[in-house]
């Protein structure tokens, strides 16, 4: 089955005039019918020229990159929710590590006498400070020789 002049153009998605013009300079061979139409064989027009991409082709090349397209969006917007995710926990142990640290910071900034009184008393020793001494108490022995003589 051979191509006519408008047919042959629409195969390679080339003009008309360039599909003639190529037979008219040899390129390409071709004949003219009864009716002087041109009639140029497919393997003939296509040994020069290549063939186009179909309708079909094309439309499905662009579905498939429509598709990829939306599955990258798809990607990006996870990784960015995962990002912002992760953001926000950072931000929370940060928040955390400052508290942590301005506590431990009035502790170091308050007087040590303070913090020596404050354990004094939980000790259950009460006056003032380390250089309070207690009251002694007779020793087991101290008091045997006190009842032991009349």
């Amino acid at each position: 089955m051979s191509y006519t002049l408008a047919a042959a153009a629409a195969a390679v998605g080339l003009n008309k005039t360039t599909i003639l013009r190529a037979i008219k300079t040899g390129k390409i061979s071709a004949r003219l019918d009864e009716q002087r139409h041109w009639r140029i064989e497919p393997a003939e027009l296509h040994r020069v020229y290549p063939p186009a991409a179909s309708q079909a082709d094309s439309s499905a090349a662009a579905q498939r990159e429509a598709v990829f397209e939306a599955v990258a969006a798809a990607e990006l917007q996870f990784k960015v929710a995962l990002a912002e995710q992760r953001l926000a926990e950072l931000k929370a142990d940060l928040e955390d590590m400052r508290g942590q640290r301005n506590a431990w910071q009035a502790q170091a900034e308050r007087p040590p006498s303070l913090t020596v009184e404050r354990l004094s008393r939980s000790n259950g020793r009460t006056g003032g400070g380390a250089g309070a001494e207690r009251p002694r108490r007779p020793t087991i022995g101290a008091k045997l020789l006190t009842r032991a003589r009349p």
